[in-house]
């Protein structure tokens, strides 16, 4: 598969800018080899799965993300109350 995706760069190489109908045949024929390689090893089903997985994943790290936000935003919120009562506590 490799040895004729390579010939047909080298046929575009060697057409440079004009029209090649070897080029062209090449590079059909190089679509076509790619195409079945994909069938064969790369079934639609596991593609689709696959992008479902990562979407999941996607989700659960967004959901792994605000949880931590959450806690930030009240330990902030924590820090600001400790910070006022330790100012009040020397005062006193």
């Amino acid at each position: 598969m490799i040895e004729v995706v390579d010939d047909a760069l080298r046929s575009a190489a060697e057409a440079r800018k004009g029209k090649s109908e070897d080029a062209e045949a090449k590079f059909k024929e190089a679509i076509d080899a790619l195409s079945a390689y994909e069938r064969k090893h790369y079934s639609m089903d596991t593609v689709t799965r696959t992008m479902e997985d990562a979407k999941t994943e996607d989700k659960s790290s967004s959901k792994i993300l605000n949880r931590l936000k959450e806690k930030f935003q009240v330990r902030e919120g924590l820090a600001c109350l400790l910070r006022r009562i330790l100012i009040l506590i020397p005062s006193r």
